[in-house]
């Protein structure tokens, strides 16, 4: 109840015109198999509904969508086939849970925010995406968002934020963000400077993050620290005779560990009959720099997403099978002896319904970043109204 009544507060000031409502119903099916425990099937279905009002010419408009999320199967997860078996040896020893669970049903606001226009200059205020970085797996520029390494575009939740934008030319960007958190001083600040190259045809930035961290997790009893960070990091990128090529990355200041380099490059082309490929390496001075990687890393990864390893690789191909399908399949390795598949195809099967299958198969050594004999398949059916 109070997530709609704050949309319909926060969609008063545009109560002028009409308010457009859209969405999607999803429902998502995802068998498990693994070498070390039985088969399990998720099972959840995924209603999302969007508020627009205002916009076009009006300088105030609202934007917003509700989520309702219920899990149809179990909803623990045992993160035992992900790790390896001298892992979970220790972390059975300090009886830390080896099971992830979430709530069964859930209704939260995804997105809410109000943004006024005028004249280059933007404001906006409200739950929304901070995103930044060019980079496809990883973004070491982004620090309010945590991308899925399989199926790194899908939405990711919104930030409570307040933030300013002026653009000017052909990429001239300031942007200011604030995360409030309780405190000034505890809040989350950050700040991006970028532009257009025009002699060279690249698009430059520059960003700076004072943050609240909490990608850490203190070894004993395996929680979250939560710790000052401080950032400074660039990317830019563009393409030369086809050839399309960035780079992004940032030196971490941190209130309680080392500071580290992080960064990612990374190349893309595509071939005359429409094949698409792309290469892409993260260097993160944060993670080990071999195997066998400590309990500590493993926390950190599972429950945060943060790289097991100093360097991962990626690489992949995508290419339209028919107008309606899409076929891809990317690589995902490094130098630990271990790696990951994952196949996809993306269809349109209706004039509103889309399709995704993609799926994970692991080989190599047990105790790289991706433990072998573990398989995934997951089939998403989307219908947007």
């Amino acid at each position: 109840m109070r997530t709609i009544i704050t949309v319909l507060i926060l969609l008063i000031p545009c109560m002028a015109t009409s308010i457009d409502i859209s969405g999607y119903y999803e429902n998502t099916l995802m068998p498990e198999f693994s070498d070390r425990t039985q088969a399990r099937l998720l099972d959840v279905s995924k209603l999302r509904l969007d508020f627009q009002a205002g916009g076009a010419d009006n300088e105030l408009e609202f934007k917003g969508n509700i989520n309702f999320i219920a899990y149809h199967s179990s909803v623990s997860i045992d993160i035992t086939p992900y790790l390896p078996q001298a892992v979970v040896d220790t972390l059975n020893s300090r009886e830390i849970p080896l099971k992830i669970s979430f709530d069964a049903n859930r209704i939260f606001l995804d997105n809410a925010y109000l943004t006024w226009r005028r004249n280059g200059f933007r404001i906006r205020a409200g739950r929304q995406q901070l995103t930044w970085g060019p980079a496809y797996s990883f973004n070491p520029t982004d620090l309010f968002h945590r991308k899925d390494m399989l199926d790194p575009s899908y939405e990711k939740e919104g930030v409570t934020a307040m933030r300013g934008d002026y653009q000017s030319g052909i990429g001239n960007q300031v942007a200011l963000i604030m995360v409030p958190s309780g405190s000034f001083d505890r809040s989350g600040y950050a700040m991006r400077i970028a532009t257009y190259i025009e002699a060279v045809g690249y698009d430059v930035g520059f960003t700076l993050h004072r943050v609240t961290d909490s990608t850490s997790v203190d070894t004993s009893d395996y929680e979250p620290i939560k710790q000052r960070r401080r950032a400074i990091g660039f990317d830019f990128s563009g393409g030369l005779v086809g050839l399309g090529f960035w780079l992004e990355g940032n030196y971490n200041a941190m209130e309680t560990e080392d500071d580290f380099i992080r960064a990612v490059t990374g190349f893309d082309y595509t071939l005359t009959n429409g094949l698409y490929m792309i290469i892409e390496g993260l260097y993160d001075q944060r993670a080990e720099a071999e195997a066998p990687y400590s309990a500590r890393d493993w926390m950190e990864s599972i429950m945060f997403g943060e790289p097991l390893t100093r360097i991962r690789l990626l690489a992949g191909v995508r290419k339209d099978i028919t107008g309606l399908v899409t076929g891809s399949l990317y690589w995902f390795g490094g130098m630990d002896g271990s790696m990951a598949l994952n196949p996809r195809i993306d269809a349109s099967v209706a004039q509103n319904a889309d399709l995704a299958l993609f799926g994970m198969a692991t080989f190599g050594k047990k105790e790289g970043q991706f433990p072998p004999g573990n398989y995934a398949l997951t089939a998403r059916i989307s219908l947007f109204f």
